[in-house]
């Protein structure tokens, strides 16, 4: 399997020697700045004490990400017909630390100013420093979001927000712009899968300890082991327990969702259970002493921080004294271990045997596995990585499948048949065609279809339901998690959505209406209109604001709004039903500037609404002489519209 990201040049000894070195500088004197070759270094202090880090007036102490701040507007679920939308969640200690250091000097202007000149950005730092950097490279993808070299990078401090932070990020596809380094037993970076009140008292003695110890480094050495002795009050072996236990709870649950993603059991326990919120995005290198494993399945990641932090309980002594001490050591062993760095692919083959490993093709992998705590002698763990691997195969194989029902859609008309007809093409071919034939003949498509006189409208209206069922799917789909986070984000899928919702939904509005249930039901848009088209209309404007677009035209021979069709049933419905002459005044105003917004734009399809016998010119008619006369429609004839000879007014020009 090829690899999907390539390692960027920073994770070379030599720069990630760098990189710790500017850490290492920040612990002592707070935010370093520095640049070379052309990269502009910018490191946060991970220095801060225990009541900063620990809120506890939440059980994990976490806090909206936007909270008292405008910087991170994107940051939250993407799933708004199924709940309203709600703001990720991140860690309140380091959004704090974050904010005050980014409210208080000007980086934020000089790191635009920096890319504006062509150079890269890595946000880097070590322990909560590494928070900080990652809300920081957070913040400038926000102003920025096609920036694609400025990176976060952190240090013994690998989550920070919850699931929907993390979708979020996924979503607007800059997980690759986010690195997270963590040591095989570093406790430090495995913190959050315990709750605030249950480590408050151990971190109280433990930040002061690794804030002295790494303020103590020479330089960074990466030559000389740290022989700082213990904190003496430390009951290490309990609080080791404490976040061994609150991590076995989170992954025995996300293993057990990934080996039975429809086990309904399973689902009903999570409000029970009340996991710890964090959850992974970026990619993530985790080593040891003989060498790094690189990690982009984001499943695998909550798996491998819990089960290498259990390995390290084997050698109770040692092991224990390691998780403590790792947190400082970054400097010392991770540029060396980076010289046996492999990628660890295709999870969903994992050998779960010693006799499948012996015969792998992947020897270095294993090797990294087992010094990692992961191997073979750990059947727990490799089962935990394959249904990480089983949750990404199958993700991969339903967009696969869903890109091959894609191409069928626009198949075209096969070689005519003992009929002399042609072979039926693709659905939106097809209803292609449909289109073309009523604007070449008749009203138009929209009452073509309405009216239902031909055969043809009949197979239109199946092919609508067909193409209704299919794109149901693939929301579905979506919203169940079954396809990849920056699914809703590719142009072919947002081209594809938006094709189909500019041709297919006037459909709907007319079989709606054709079958009057607005006289039972209300207004197609208010009380029927489909998630599938809010949906896929949101996809569209999403990729607008991120592209830092205004409008978008991307099928020109169509009306650019769906729903245009509903606008006219309902000013229709309301001249004709309404009591209340001036409430009708108004909204005919209203609709009638809409209009006049649309040709002005060029986003109406004037072929088609101009049609004699259109539902379009049915409301025209409606209006009395002197309203045609003053309508803001009215500088689109050629000349003032004029009544024809059973008095209703013709539509030379639009």
């Amino acid at each position: 399997m090829a690899s999907r990201t390539q390692v960027p040049d920073f994770f070379s000894p030599e720069w990630v020697s760098q990189i710790l070195k500017a850490c290492g500088a920040a612990h002592k004197g707070g935010l370093v700045k520095k640049e070379v070759s052309n990269v502009i270094l910018i490191a946060f202090s991970g220095s801060v004490n225990g009541n900063a880090f620990s809120h506890e007036d939440t059980k994990y102490g976490v806090c909206e990400i936007k909270a008292n701040n405008d910087y991170f507007g994107s940051m939250e679920n993407g799933v708004e017909w199924k709940e309203p939308r709600k703001s990720a969640l991140v860690h309140r200690g380091a959004l704090h630390q974050f904010l005050r250091i980014w409210t208080s000097c000007n980086l934020q202007q000089e790191v635009e100013a920096a890319l504006r000149l062509g150079k890269t950005v890595l946000f880097t730092g070590h322990s909560i420093g590494g928070a900080i950097a990652t809300l920081a490279t957070l913040a400038i993808l926000e102003k920025q979001p096609k920036c694609t070299s400025v990176f976060g990078i952190t240090f013994g401090f690998p989550l920070i927000g919850d699931e929907v932070l993390a979708r979020a990020v996924r979503r607007q596809g800059w997980a690759n712009q986010f690195y997270h380094v963590v040591s095989k037993s570093d406790i430090f970076a495995r913190i959050l899968f315990a709750p605030c009140i249950s480590v408050s008292e151990p971190l109280q003695t433990l930040l002061p300890y690794w804030t002295s110890t790494m303020q103590q480094m020479d330089d960074c050495s990466t030559d000389i082991a740290m022989k700082e002795p213990l904190p003496a009050n430390l009951d290490i072996n309990k609080f080791f327990k404490t976040v061994l236990q609150h991590g076995s709870t989170v992954v025995s649950y996300t293993s057990a969702t990934n080996m039975d993603p429809t086990n309904k059991v399973i689902a009903a326990l999570k409000p029970a259970l009340k996991l710890n919120p964090f959850r992974p995005f970026g990619i993530y290198v985790f080593y040891s002493e003989k060498g790094a494993v690189w990690v982009e399945n984001y499943e695998a990641v909550l798996p491998i921080l819990y089960y290498t932090l259990a390995a390290a309980a084997q050698d109770q002594d040692q092991g224990l004294k390691d998780s403590i001490t790792e947190h400082t050591e970054y400097h010392r062993l991770f540029p060396a271990a980076i010289r046996n760095m492999v990628k660890l692919e295709e999870l969903s083959n994992l050998a779960l045997s010693q006799q499948a490993a012996a015969s792998s093709s992947h020897n270095a992998i294993e090797i990294q596995l087992h010094a990692l705590g992961l191997g073979i002698q750990n059947p727990q763990a490799r089962l935990a990585l394959r249904a990480a691997g089983e949750v990404e195969k199958q993700m991969n194989e339903n967009v696969k499948a869903l890109y091959d029902e894609l191409g069928k859609f626009e198949l075209p008309q096969g070689p005519p048949g003992r009929d002399g007809k042609p072979s039926d093409g693709g659905l939106m071919t097809e209803l292609k065609i449909y289109r073309k034939h009523y604007l070449e003949n008749g009203c138009g498509c929209y009452d073509g279809f309405k009216w239902q006189k031909l055969e043809k409208d009949f197979k239109a209206n199946t092919k609508r339901l067909k193409l209704a069922s299919i794109w149901d799917r693939v929301l579905e789909m979506v919203e169940n998690h079954k396809l990849p986070d920056d699914f809703q984000c590719r142009e072919e899928w947002i081209r594809a959505g938006t094709e189909y919702r500019l041709l297919v939904e006037p459909l709907d509005i007319a079989n709606y209406y054709r079958l009057g249930k607005n006289e039972d039901s209300g207004a197609y848009l208010t009380s029927a209109r489909p998630r599938r088209y809010t949906m896929l209309q949101k996809w569209l404007q999403d990729r607008q604001v991120k592209n830092s677009q205004g409008r978008e035209v991307l099928y020109p021979e169509v009306t650019q709004d769906s729903c245009f069709w509903a606008y006219v049933e309902d000013m229709i419905w309301s001249m004709k039903s309404a009591s209340n002459a001036h409430d009708v005044k108004a909204q005919c105003d209203d609709f009638q500037w809409r209009v006049r917004q649309m040709i002005d734009l060029n986003d109406l399809c004037r072929e088609e609404v101009a049609k004699e016998g259109s539902s379009f010119v049915k409301w025209w008619n409606l209006l009395s002489a002197e309203e045609r006369a003053v309508s803001p429609l009215s500088f689109v004839f050629s000349g003032a519209p004029q009544a024809n000879t059973s008095g209703e007014a013709s539509m030379p020009f639009l």
